[in-house]
């Protein structure tokens, strides 16, 4: 949780803890090294002091040993090493009374040399035995040559040398920790520059980021200015549609005032019952309006909900809305299903609504010599095709976009002109759009995303 809420600390680990394991695997390793390289050195002292000794013996008759070859045993090896030599007869000749033991056959012409570990005084010790031809007191024969000296010391110098290499790991440790802290702090400071200089801006600042930043981060602020485009979009979006709104309830409004003075004033029940039914009108298209106005903005900031959509369904569920003021209208609604696909996946509630706008606005501006309004379903190879046709007032082919503009109408009938537009961003929810197919007859397409069953 710690390393979720901190870059510097996650940088900081996935920086050290490899470092640190390479490190803890470089300092055993480097121990092992240590132990079999002093393992090596320290034999081939034995074997070197054993030669001295062989030699010494040889020229001086066991004697003694010269003054180079002690002065080497006390400085060449690290540490006490201890001798023996056996005669040509067996007997003692010079060095320490009693060898260490071992269970090995003495060494011959065969095996002249001879290393290994065993127990003096209750001391560990490593010893090195050599067989050698040598004269003592006019004897010539094998001589037997054991040279020892005690573990410990050899263990001494492996650790300070284990010691040594776990200073000198430590220390590079540390020091790249160190840099890599600061590193990562010089290295974090573009982002904290680009946080301050976020944080100074107000809630109505929202223009784009200009300022030089990391090219790590060029993604980051490139998706800032992004959003920060499409909310200021949204934000004019919504200042122009509650302007239009205003304006466009200003009228109806207005209007049912008027009426309803005009209604209060009139001098006979008559009057005032057909000013009652004016001012009635003129509530029922505020209340439309105010309902379109509503729809546009739960359908602009909503999600649709998806569900398996019975297309036969739906069609049948806007006939039964819409038949009443077809027939009012003396217009002939039709529904066809006779290739579509049985369902769809969709938002049903939206889909209906959609529907329903486009055949009230068939209804509302197809004029005085519409008589029909077909809606049929047809199934694509890429789409669900939701058409609405009408025999009614041809469409200008320069109003042709125009009319899915909010507020925008192609005639000047009542209408808030909100009704194409709502049915386009239904589409839109689903995948799809709106368009207009064919001016005469119209024919508006409602295209959804292939998600038939």
């Amino acid at each position: 949780m710690i390393l979720r809420g901190s870059l510097r600390l996650r940088l900081l680990a996935l920086i050290l803890l490899p470092l640190a394991v390479i490190s803890l695997f470089a300092m055993l390793w480097r121990y092992s090294e240590a132990r079999t390289t002093a393992q090596e050195i320290f034999d081939r002292n034995l074997l070197l002091m054993g030669f001295a000794v062989a030699r010494d013996v040889a020229l001086s008759g066991g004697d003694t040993l010269a003054p180079s070859t002690q002065a080497v045993f006390k400085d060449a090896s690290g540490g006490d090493v201890f001798y023996h030599v056996y005669g040509p007869d067996g007997s003692f000749v010079t060095g320490y009374s009693s060898p260490p033991t071992t269970s090995l056959s003495s060494p011959s012409s065969d095996e002249p040399i001879q290393q290994y570990d065993a127990t003096h005084q209750g001391v560990p010790v490593r010893v090195a035995r050599l067989f050698e031809e040598a004269s003592v007191d006019g004897i010539e024969g094998n001589t037997v040559v054991t040279v020892w000296q005690r573990l410990d010391q050899r263990d001494a110098f492996v650790q300070q040398t284990g010691r040594r290499a776990i200073a000198v790991v430590l220390l590079l440790l540390g020091s790249v920790a160190m840099l890599v802290l600061f590193g990562v702090g010089i290295g974090l400071r573009p982002l904290n520059e680009l946080e301050d200089a976020i944080q100074k801006r107000s809630g109505a600042d929202l223009s784009p980021i200009l300022r030089q930043v990391p090219e790590e981060t060029k993604g980051i602020v490139a998706r800032l200015n992004s959003l920060f485009a499409k909310v200021t979009e949204a934000q004019e979006a919504q200042q122009r549609f509650v302007s239009l709104a205003a304006h466009q309830l200003r009228n109806p409004v207005a209007a049912i005032h008027t009426m309803a003075e005009a209604t209060q004033n009139a001098q006979t029940l008559q009057e005032s019952k057909s000013r009652a039914d004016t001012l009635v009108e003129g509530t029922r298209n505020a209340v439309r309006l105010t309902n379109q106005l509503l729809s546009f903005e739960r359908v602009k900031g909503g999600i649709p909900k998806f569900e398996v959509v019975d297309l036969s369904d739906l069609l049948q569920s806007v006939a039964q809305t819409i038949a009443p003021k077809a027939s009012r209208a003396g217009v002939d609604l039709e529904i066809v299903m006779e290739n579509g696909p049985p369902s769809c996946l969709g938002d049903q509630t939206l889909l209906r609504e959609a529907l329903i706008n486009l055949v009230e606005n068939a209804l509302l501006h197809g004029g005085k010599n519409i008589s029909y309004i077909r809606v049929s379903v047809e199934k694509t190879a890429a789409e669900i095709w939701l058409t609405v046709e009408n025999d009614g007032n041809a469409i200008d082919p320069s109003d042709r976009q125009r009319i899915f503009d909010r507020f925008s109408q192609a005639s000047h009938d009542t209408g808030a002109g909100l009704g194409l537009s709502i049915a386009s961003e239904i589409a839109k929810l689903h995948s799809g759009a709106l368009e207009l197919d064919n001016l005469q007859p119209v024919r508006f397409i409602l295209r959804i995303g292939r998600q038939s069953r």
